[in-house]
């Protein structure tokens, strides 16, 4: 396990069952590249889903249809962009950039794909006012210092109390007619 996720999972333990088994060569075909052995890692133990109800990571394939699925990369870029009218093919600078969470406030967190390695990948961080700050860090430390505040500018939880439910748990709790976030 990637020391970042080991770090994660102290502060943030997964739920039993979380977790999401993905075909990396086909997200690999899809994206034009590999993913972060953090992100992957994470993917493993926790998959996609939200930290409290307003932060939302994604994953690089759609794995179920309808409202009640994860968010995809693809629909994060979607928004992330649209949100502000920024046009990706039109920007290079854009195009080298993947979102992979958005939270309550329109702040969707990105990485810069720049570097071949994605293991030395950024989060970069587009304010719903329009503006990128890099937070120098990967996914997973970026999560991490979200949640020991030692970075701020996303959230919609609580860093005292981060909770992370799997989209199927999530599903699951609304369809027996339980708040899943009643904490919130």
């Amino acid at each position: 396990m990637h020391p970042s996720v080991a770090r994660l999972v102290e502060l943030m333990p997964p739920h039993p069952d979380a977790g999401d088994a993905l075909d990396w060569d086909e997200a690999t075909r899809r994206w034009g590249t590999d993913f972060p052995t953090d992100y992957r890692d994470f993917v493993s133990l926790y998959g996609g889903g939200s930290i409290g109800f307003g932060f939302h990571i994604g994953l690089p394939l759609a794995v179920a249809t309808g409202v009640r699925g994860p968010m995809t990369f693809e629909g994060l870029n979607e928004y992330g962009y649209g949100l502000l009218n920024l046009e990706p093919d039109e920007d290079p600078e854009l195009r080298g950039r993947i979102s992979w969470a958005t939270d309550c406030s329109a702040n969707h967190a990105f990485w810069n794909t720049s570097d071949p390695d994605p293991d030395r990948w950024t989060t970069l961080v587009l304010s719903g006012y329009g503006e990128w700050t890099d937070h120098g860090c990967g996914m997973v430390d970026f999560l991490v210092g979200l949640m020991t505040e030692e970075i701020t500018g996303m959230g919609g939880f609580s860093p005292e109390r981060p909770i992370f439910l799997n989209w199927r748990e999530e599903r699951r709790l609304r369809e027996a007619g339980i708040d899943p976030w009643p904490h919130t």
